[in-house]
């Protein structure tokens, strides 16, 4: 699910609002632009019986060899080997092979990489990077500070088809080596959790020197390289045997760019993949689609969060009594039942499920129309036109809408649905002219959900408390501050806040029954392979 730019954003510097894109929100969603939408459900009920969803991979030993296919979501001619280029997720899933961060996402929060320590200095004036030893290219030369740097230069280049948002907190172009695994990289604002906006910045480190990306030229430190790409077709990789953390288990791994979704499915149905990802809620309710085939879900607490934006920036919904009414006014359980058809659970109004510093617990609002009413009454919004902006960057997000939308008219509003295509959704023009936005987002860190909502003025939450709290999150050096101050963020958020988060869905998928090594980390949409392979 990874939103950006606004006057009213007290916490970004004018530099981080000038940046502002769209694919800013595309990439915290985790769509490409190029992406193909998938149909709508139609708002089915959830009657009969749940498909049987599997939590996990098999238990037992992978074994060494053999090929893996997976299928994904691909871009056409817009893939590229380039990690600073894709944005597709079967480039995002690629990169995560091929190429290493020097920190990443895993349940929530940061861990080491490429990286095993990431030390602010005593004001978050700088970092100082302490890099591993033991990796190689594959290619077999040494990965070295030099190789941090040139990354850095590269992605700070103006040149860059999309320039790293890390420049907003980090001065990549002055990094300097201190010895031959350790960078300190000076700050452009105070940064207290360096690590965090690292794993969070998609940083795929490359190869000092490294210019073009073709088959024959790519170079990582990942666990496999690349022997061929075919963009939107396909890529083969093969096993990098000296992979400094340990060697994967398939001696191949083949991705496969399929748009359609059923046609991933049926890919794996027919023999031609092992995996599938982006399975609907309409299909795996549908059941199983084959013999030593199982429909998987990534877990609880990798779900998906549903939800919509308000657009304070517009009349009806700058006024707190209208918040509160819509949040008051829904019904979460029809969306939930219709929607994620036994696939999912209702949700309070927070995104940011299965982070670091996420509540443990998030109150539901108990449905209480009459009030709603009432709050709509006082605030003059009675009989008032209310558009609902959505695209299908998720399985289900327009059937929500359009039941949101009935369910506001219920509540008194006049409201309207407007469907447009996924390239389109993030518009700044359409969004301004909307007062909700529908959205979904994963378990992403709060400081990446904070801060990109912050930076668009048709998603932000221009109040005072809020961007203290996210500025002291961001700055701090201390672990109880930055707690105190994501707590402090929620709460504004939940208390008059914009966000209208109505149910958590599963990311589903389909695979052969003893496929393993498929891991979620940082969302099952953009599964981690180095591990992948299949059980005796």
């Amino acid at each position: 699910m990874s939103f950006r730019s606004s006057s009213a954003d007290r916490h970004a510097p004018r530099t981080a609002q000038a940046s502002a894109t769209r694919r800013g929100i595309l990439a915290l969603l985790g769509v490409s632009a190029a992406a193909v939408a998938v149909p709508a459900l139609g708002g089915c009920s959830s009657g009969g019986t749940k498909t049987p969803v599997q939590s996990g991979a098999p238990t037992g030993r992978a074994v060494h060899g053999g090929t893996v296919r997976l299928a994904f979501p691909g871009a056409g001619a817009a893939e590229s080997l380039d990690p600073t280029a894709g944005q597709a997720t079967c480039d995002l899933v690629r990169y995560g092979i091929v190429f290493d961060q020097l920190f990443v996402f895993e349940r929530g929060a940061a861990r080491p990489s490429l990286a095993t320590a990431a030390e602010p200095g005593t004001r978050g004036e700088n970092c100082t990077l302490t890099l591993r030893q033991d990796v190689t290219w594959h290619d077999g030369s040494p990965f070295t500070a030099d190789d941090v740097i040139h990354t850095f230069r590269h992605r700070a280049s103006p040149d860059r088809p999309f320039p790293s948002e890390l420049s907003q907190y980090f001065d990549l172009k002055a990094a300097e080596a201190l010895d031959a695994h350790t960078v300190r990289v000076p700050t452009v604002r105070p940064v207290g959790d360096p690590a965090t906006l690292f794993a969070g910045a998609g940083l795929y480190v490359i190869k000092d020197g490294a210019k073009d990306f073709t088959a024959d030229s790519t170079l990582g430190t990942g666990p496999y390289r690349v022997t061929r790409f075919q963009a939107g077709v396909e890529t083969r990789l093969e096993r990098h045997a000296a992979y400094w953390n340990g060697a994967g288990n398939a001696e191949r791994v083949t991705l496969l760019s399929i748009d359609d979704p059923q046609a991933r499915v049926n890919a794996v149905k027919g023999d031609q993949a092992d995996y599938a990802s982006d399975v609907s809620y309409a299909t795996a309710k549908s059941g199983v689609p084959g013999t030593g085939i199982q429909v998987r879900g990534g877990g609880e607490a990798l779900r998906t969060t549903y939800g919509f934006v308000l657009n304070v920036t517009r009349g009806v919904c700058a006024d707190p009594r209208v918040r509160k009414a819509i949040r008051l006014g829904i019904d979460r359980e029809a969306l939930v039942r219709s929607v994620f058809l036994g696939f999912g659970e209702v949700a309070g109004d927070l995104f940011g499920a299965g982070a670091k510093y996420f509540p443990d617990s998030v109150p539901v609002p108990d449905r209480d129309v009459a009030r709603a009413e009432e709050l709509l009454k006082a605030a003059g919004a009675t009989g008032k036109p209310f558009v609902v902006r959505t695209a299908e960057y998720e399985a289900g997000l327009n059937s929500s809408s359009e039941l949101f939308v009935e369910q506001l008219r219920g509540l008194g509003l006049d409201a309207t649905l407007v469907k447009v295509g996924v390239n389109e959704g993030f518009d700044p023009a359409g969004m301004k002219a909307c007062d909700a936005l529908a959205f979904p987002l994963g378990p992403f860190s709060l400081a990446l959900t904070y801060t990109r909502s912050a930076a668009y003025p048709s998603l932000a939450f221009p109040d005072e408390e809020l961007n203290e709290a996210v500025a002291t999150a961001i700055s701090t050096t201390s672990e109880t501050e930055r707690s105190t101050a994501w707590a402090t963020a929620q709460k504004v958020m939940l208390d008059r806040g914009n966000w209208v988060a109505w149910g958590r869905g599963d990311v589903l998928s389909v695979a052969k029954e003893k496929l393993t090594g498929v891991e979620g980390r940082e969302s099952p949409k953009y599964p981690w392979l180095g591990k992948t392979g299949f059980v005796a």
